[in-house]
C-alpha cells in the first residue's frame, strides 16, 4: 500500500482558482424553440462561427428559428437556449433542417418528434441521414447558400 506524501509545488497563486468566480446560470431564452414550426439547426459541419449567417439566412427565408447541437453551444457560437438534445431543449417542429449535424443520440432525442427532417451532411455514414425524411450528402457551406437563394427567388415571385 502506498503512503500519502506531501510535496511542495512552486506555483503562482494568481493562476489558481479554487472556486468559480460566478455561479453557473442558464441563459434565459428569448425564443421558445418548443413552439417553433420550422427549425434550422447547425452542428460542427458549419465549421466556424463566421459561417453561421448561412444558417440564419436559410431560417429567415423559411420563417424559422435557429438551433444547434451541443458542440456549437460549447464553442460559444450560439447561446445555450438554442441547444437541442438531452442537455438542451426537446422540439417537435413541422420541419427540422439539420445542417452539418452527425446525429449523435444525445441530439436526436431532442428532435425526434419532428414531423419532417431534412439533413445535410458531407459524411454519407452520418447517423442523421438514416432518420431524415430527406437526406442530402454534401457540404453545408456549398449547398445551403444555393438552396437559400433558390427559395428566396421563389418567394419573391
Amino acid at each position: 500500500m502506498s503512503a500519502i506524501r506531501e510535496i511542495s509545488v512552486d506555483l503562482d497563486k494568481s493562476l489558481v482558482r479554487s472556486e468559480s468566480e460566478q455561479p453557473f446560470q442558464e441563459e434565459a431564452g428569448e425564443i421558445d424553440l418548443e413552439s417553433a414550426d420550422i427549425i434550422v439547426s447547425v452542428g460542427r459541419g458549419i465549421e466556424k462561427e463566421e459561417n453561421l449567417p448561412i444558417a440564419f439566412d436559410l431560417a429567415k427565408v423559411l420563417g424559422g428559428e435557429i438551433a444547434s447541437s451541443r458542440p456549437v453551444v460549447d464553442s460559444g457560437w450560439l447561446p445555450l437556449f438554442r441547444q437541442i438534445g438531452s442537455s438542451g431543449q426537446s422540439v417537435s417542429p413541422k420541419l427540422y433542417f439539420s445542417l452539418g449535424i452527425s446525429g449523435a443520440i444525445q441530439h436526436v432525442v431532442g428532435m425526434k418528434g419532428s414531423k419532417s427532417i431534412i439533413a445535410v451532411n458531407k459524411d454519407p455514414d452520418a447517423p442523421i441521414l438514416e432518420i431524415a425524411d430527406y437526406a442530402i450528402v454534401g457540404d453545408v457551406l456549398e449547398i445551403i447558400p444555393k438552396l437559400t437563394d433558390a427559395l428566396q427567388t421563389e418567394k419573391d415571385q
